[in-house]
């Protein structure tokens, strides 16, 4: 890596860290549907809303956890500058 590529990314980690980064484990049984699981989704989004950090709520086979976490040194979760997919 050149001087000036090495530049923009330590100007880019300046702007974009730390990093803010969510992990949501959404859980269902056999018998869930897909909106079964995309309401659990809409669950956390609620308690992301509403202030909270973590959590979890589940009947055993069933149910959601997330967390919050700042990680300052990363990584990111993405490896590619930018994407779509």
């Amino acid at each position: 890596m050149n001087n000036e590529a090495m530049d923009r990314e330590t100007a880019w980690k300046r702007h974009a860290y730390p990093l803010q980064q969510i992990t949501v484990l959404v859980q269902g049984t056999r018998h869930s549907g897909r909106d079964d699981l995309a309401h659990q989704l809409e669950l956390v989004a609620a308690r992301l809303r509403r202030g909270e950090s973590r959590g979890e709520e589940h009947d055993d086979d069933f149910g959601y956890r997330f967390a919050v976490t700042a990680a300052p040194d990363g990584p990111s979760f993405f490896q590619a500058p930018s994407g779509q997919g």
